[in-house]
């Protein structure tokens, strides 16, 4: 079962919830809304800071295998996005979760909803993994998919309804998985090559976040990133490469 989670407070994350309803019949059940091997959970604040959300679920009677946060994204640059990314932070949680703290992600279903929402063809939207960066906490696989990155996008009804079609079609496709170091914010390297071969990306640490891969924080997104063999770079990180060498990952 996958959870998709929806924020009260997020224009975009209750727009994407409008389509979600309004494409299939859903059974409602003290506020949480079923349908098949999906489910609707609704929260009164922010996703990025809303921890343990899993647990909650969990006490309702649900053990989802996957949760998905129908988000909004902020950005200074207003950046026009559908951006997919892991949870966690390499450093200080200064947008939620925890310190130097990563969450387990689905690198498979993050790679199919990558690939179907550059299929669904809005050309003013750039389409792309982002780097590890925020949170909530919580102990499930899990990702965030996101319009961004102003409110004219979060009403923008053409693009929630496009993520909200993803996420009720994506499925898990066996691909390589791998983490990736280096490079921008919004993973351009990583996102061309997710998308012109057979791969899947996990939790990536774009370049700003590189001084604090140390090996304690390599084996947290090799951990977190289920299935990973390999750990692609955008740029020359030699040292890094040889703790990756050490925990048994190849590199390219």
């Amino acid at each position: 079962m996958i959870c998709i989670v929806i924020s009260k407070q997020d224009t975009a994350s209750m727009n994407i919830a409008k389509f979600l309803l309004s494409m299939k019949r859903w059974k409602e059940k003290d506020g949480v809304y079923l349908n098949d091997e999906k489910m609707l959970y609704f929260i009164d604040d922010m996703h990025i800071y809303h921890d343990n959300v899993d647990e909650e679920i969990k006490k309702l009677g649900y053990s989802p295998d996957t949760i998905i946060f129908a988000s909004r994204h902020a950005s200074a640059a207003k950046k026009k996005t559908l951006s997919i990314h892991a949870i966690g932070n390499f450093s200080k949680a200064e947008y939620g979760g925890k310190d130097a703290t990563l969450v387990p992600c689905n690198p498979l279903l993050m790679r199919d909803a990558l690939e179907l929402l550059k299929e669904k063809g809005l050309e003013e939207y750039e389409v792309c993994y982002e780097a590890t960066h925020h949170g909530p906490y919580l102990k499930k696989p899990c990702f965030f998919i996101e319009v961004g990155s102003t409110e004219k996008e979060w009403r923008d009804e053409k693009a929630c309804n496009a993520i909200a079609e993803v996420i009720l079609q994506i499925e898990e496709k066996q691909r390589e998985v791998a983490i990736g170091i280096g490079g921008g914010h919004y993973a351009p390297r990583f996102t061309d090559m997710a998308l012109e071969r057979n791969m899947a990306f996990g939790h990536i640490a774009a370049k700003y976040a590189v001084p604090y891969l140390n090996e304690e924080m390599l084996r947290k997104m090799i951990e977190a990133t289920p299935g990973c063999k390999k750990a692609y770079f955008h740029g020359e990180y030699g040292g890094i490469e040889e703790m990756l060498k050490k925990l048994g990952v190849s590199t390219a």
